[in-house]
């Protein structure tokens, strides 16, 4: 077993195992967080072989939902009856699996000692192993706390009330140029409101994608309408008798907006485990600390997703990809199965009809990373291809998708192409991996 500790609860409880694997009958697990990370480690663990309790907790009312739509294709529903397509599971999977999903409530504490958690509803659950993918929570603007009209959007309750609005306004106002801002500004513009969006940083994505990218982005922003503000702050934020009204920038540019939409980022939700003695980044929060098993400073209690940091990392990585992946290991550790191979983060996007796919991790204030432009199949496909000398960091592909698959391989494989020859799409580096 990977992990001592649950082997020893085994060993007190059952003491067998069926086929090689662990029969695991009284074993109970917990998983506070039912989105993509929850969801994943349910669904692994299962398939690995676990028989005992599992029990899924999620603030949201209603079914666990996919969260990259909530700022695409869901807010352009015409109608608020829930669409069965952006569940992340059907109600019959957790029949069949055996999941209890406790749904519409919150985790109020967690007595790790005890191996407890309290839920909202005042109900007591016991664990043998706690599960956190608690996620993150959105970045707010304290001056803008008793104003209506204005959101923020990482729930499904969050798509709702900016779906709801924009269907009866003229304009929205969005702060922040990172990819939830950009895709809200995609579908607000498709909604037919008129756009503004604000950057702090002298470019948009400016700590997640490189200088080619964003330009081709603002550029298909603007090409759709948008107005777009970058590097510039905002100054003020103006109201009229307690609703949103419009922004001053701080070169004094007056903005006028029925409605604001707030994108500058998240932190990891992780109050309930630093309130637990969990070891968190500093004494006050940031990410819940982990090793390669997902283990956090207490071994009854696994915490992945946007809310896990592995030790000896600078980086945390928010990605349905990686919270698929983090789940996945949690699962193997626990269960004793080898944990899967080692792939390349990746993570996409939708604008308007232009579909990102991006791999590796673009290392932004960087100066001696440099692009490469690959043309791809026709004039509206291409790809950015980041080098640090001769070693490939990252492939950033745009309605290109050949080429996002062929940089994907490059990465996992350790293979770095000549960057002389990468900018000729006749050059195939398949060729050349072993």
């Amino acid at each position: 077993m990977n992990d001592q500790n649950l082997e020893n609860i085994i060993d007190s409880t059952v003491n067998s195992k069926v086929d090689g694997k662990i029969e695991s009958s009284d074993i109970r697990i917990v998983v506070i967080g039912a989105s993509h990370a929850g969801i994943s480690f349910a669904d692994q663990i299962r398939k690995y072989g676990f028989v005992g309790s599992l029990t899924l907790i999620d603030r949201q009312k209603g079914g666990p939902m996919e969260r990259p739509p909530l700022s695409k294709a869901f807010l352009l529903e015409t109608t608020d009856q829930m669409n069965p397509m952006f569940l992340l599971r059907r109600g019959k999977w957790y029949k069949e699996q055996k999941i209890n999903l406790k749904h519409g409530m919150n985790v109020t504490k967690i007595n790790a000692s005890a191996q407890t958690v309290m839920l909202s509803n005042g109900e007591q659950l016991e664990f043998d192993k706690l599960v956190l993918a608690t996620g993150a929570v959105p970045r707010s603007l304290a001056s803008t706390e008793e104003l209506s009209n204005v959101f923020v959007l990482r729930q499904p309750d969050d798509a709702t009330a900016i779906r709801a609005t924009a269907r009866n306004v003229n304009n929205a106002v969005i702060i922040g140029g990172g990819y939830i801002g950009l895709e809200v500004a995609a579908s607000l513009r498709q909604m037919g409101l008129e756009v503004s969006v604000i950057e702090m940083a002298d470019r948009l994505l400016a700590r997640v994608a490189s200088s080619p990218v964003a330009q081709l982005l603002n550029d298909l922003h603007v090409e759709h309408g948008v107005s777009v503000y970058t590097g510039v702050s905002v100054d003020k934020i103006t109201n009229s008798n307690g609703q949103f009204s419009g922004v001053t920038l701080a070169d004094g540019t007056v903005l006028s907006g029925d409605m604001l939409i707030v994108g500058i980022g998240v932190i990891p939700d992780s109050e309930l485990a630093r309130q637990a003695g969990i070891e968190t980044e500093r004494h006050d929060g940031g990410a819940i600390l982990v090793n390669t098993s997902m283990q956090t400073s207490n071994p009854n209690i696994i915490a992945m997703g946007d809310v896990a940091l592995q030790r000896g990392h600078s980086l945390r990585i928010e990605s349905v990809h990686n919270a698929q992946d983090t789940a996945i290991r949690a699962a193997a550790a626990i269960m004793g199965e080898a944990p899967p191979s080692d792939q390349a983060p990746w993570f996409w996007s939708d604008q308007y009809d232009a579909n990102l796919q991006s791999v590796g991790i673009v290392p932004t204030g960087d100066d001696d990373i440099f692009q490469i432009t690959r043309p791809g199949e026709n004039d509206t496909s291409v790809s950015f291809w980041s080098y640090r000398d001769q070693e490939l960091i990252a492939v950033e592909a745009v309605r290109d998708s050949k080429n996002f698959m062929l940089g994907k391989k490059c990465l996992e494989r350790n293979f770095s192409p000549n960057p002389n020859f990468i900018c000729d799409p006749n050059y195939d580096p398949n060729s050349e991996m072993t």
